[in-house]
């Protein structure tokens, strides 16, 4: 038995100590129909008390009535989830749209981050569509994708905008644990032209991120995003220029190369970047958002809550 499994049998059993067996009563319902009791005997209800029936956890107010939504353990001031059957709910999300955990409790900091990634997403299209009417242009598809950039454990958030052929960066958000927010680490203006494009790539190692942008006229700037990193990083940047003459003139980083050591330095550069595009992008449709966001947890992720 792992240690957060143990945790959770550990805590139920103590909320159940002292609880009736099912055997020692029945279920009665209200004559109005309105609520259920528990009778260890013919109009004699358990009152105030958590009860185990039949493997399940239910509580029984001092009226004796069966519980049902967010009530409060005197004993630990915690507050646990009922369903609308009154059993206490585990791993799901309750009406009011907090996660409920494997204890029967909310995870607050999940739900932080569900509706910032919601937030997020909104804020980024929202701004672009603004852009794009004020522009007298009609807005395309938004995608999005969550995806650990800096090795973390926490999934964060790209947006882009275009169609599934071909799409733009509008804005990368990194999420801060610590903070409970996102960080935004990158923002994109609107390509001028439909020659420029930028992507996020995986590195070979898998240890990095790499966010490339490659400008209308051919120029190519590489950033890199490291472990536990919020900013991108400008690593290499490749400019075409014209000299006095006329003459095309190769810089790398600044630097005037002549054209063979520019291209050594393009095949390490796109080297260290591999050739890994991000992908699982999806559009930013209500459903898609809730079905990505609104996720039960593993047990993995459990631990990072």
């Amino acid at each position: 038995m792992n240690k957060r499994a143990a945790l959770v049998l550990g805590s139920l059993a103590w909320m159940m100590a002292g609880a009736f067996p099912a055997s020692a009563g029945e279920w009665e319902l209200s004559e109005n129909g309105k609520y259920w009791t528990y009778c260890t005997s013919p109009g004699n209800p358990v009152e105030d008390e958590w009860i185990e029936d039949n493997g399940k956890i239910y509580y029984l107010d001092k009226n004796g009535r069966m519980k049902t939504g967010w009530v409060t353990n005197e004993d630990d001031g915690k507050k646990y989830y009922m369903g609308e059957d009154g059993a206490m709910c585990f791993n799901t999300f309750s009406k009011d749209d907090r996660y409920v955990g494997p204890e029967g409790t909310q995870i607050e900091a999940y739900d932080k981050y569900r509706k910032a990634v919601k937030s997020e997403i909104k804020k980024g299209t929202k701004k672009k569509k603004t852009n794009k009417q004020s522009d007298g242009l009609e807005p395309q598809q938004f995608y999005f994708v969550l995806s650990d950039l800096n090795l973390d454990g926490y999934s964060d958030l790209v947006v882009m905008e275009g169609t599934e052929e071909r799409k733009s960066l509008v804005q990368i958000s990194i999420w801060n644990q610590e903070e409970g927010k996102f960080l935004l680490s990158a923002e994109f203006d609107e390509p001028e032209t439909g020659a420029a494009r930028s992507n996020v790539y995986a590195g070979p190692e898998g240890e990095t991120v790499w966010l490339e942008l490659v400008e209308a006229n051919g120029d190519m700037r590489l950033f890199q995003m490291a472990d536990q990193e919020v900013q991108f990083k400008n690593i290499w940047t490749f400019v075409i220029e014209k000299d006095d003459w006329g003459s095309a003139e190769y810089r790398v980083n600044g630097h005037v190369e002549d054209r063979e050591g520019w291209e050594e330095y393009m095949a390490e550069a796109l080297k260290e970047r591999g050739n890994t595009v991000l992908t699982g992008y999806l559009p930013a449709t209500e459903e898609n958002i809730k079905a990505q966001v609104d996720r039960v947890l593993t047990e993995d992720e459990l631990d990072l809550w």
